[in-house]
């Protein structure tokens, strides 16, 4: 199908990029509900799967098992945690696909700090048995300049 945007394209070629939209909004939807299934539902659930994440000092995480556990462990840290995407682009080059926005967090601890922030992110889906399955993603902070934070 060959890099493409959204502008001048075949119906297949809409059809796919709706599918890759669906799956990146299933992906933001299970981070926020911080549902593991819905989760493994979204991935591939490989070794070469990678993370790297949070976005401010990220690390990297690399392999299913490992991304599901720094999960686990941070997921419980929150009250309230909503993560979404304003979707920039969408490039497919079959049987891959990336998708990159601004990502919007809003967080509130079990202690009642709350905060909120605005990175980019980026995603990286491959095509399988007529699904779009994540192995990557990426999120980078915004320079506080650009940034909206507070914490009360």
């Amino acid at each position: 199908m060959g890099a493409v945007m959204a502008k001048h394209l075949p119906n297949k070629a809409l059809i796919e990029i709706k599918k890759i939209k669906a799956s990146n909004d299933a992906y933001y939807k299970a981070l926020s509900a911080r549902d593991m299934r819905a989760m493994e539902k979204v991935w591939t659930r490989a070794a070469d799967n990678m993370l790297i994440a949070p976005p401010a000092n990220p690390r990297v995480y690399v392999g299913w098992s490992v991304i599901k556990r720094n999960w686990e462990a941070y997921w419980p840290r929150f009250a309230e945690y909503r993560v979404t995407m304003r979707v920039n682009k969408v490039n497919v080059s079959e049987p891959v696909a990336w998708v990159h926005g601004i990502e919007t967090s809003h967080r509130r601890t079990k202690s009642g700090e709350v905060s909120s922030s605005h990175s980019y992110g980026t995603n990286i889906f491959v095509h399988r048995n007529d699904r779009w399955l994540m192995v990557f993603h990426q999120v980078v902070a915004i320079p506080e300049k650009h940034n909206s934070k507070r914490t009360v």
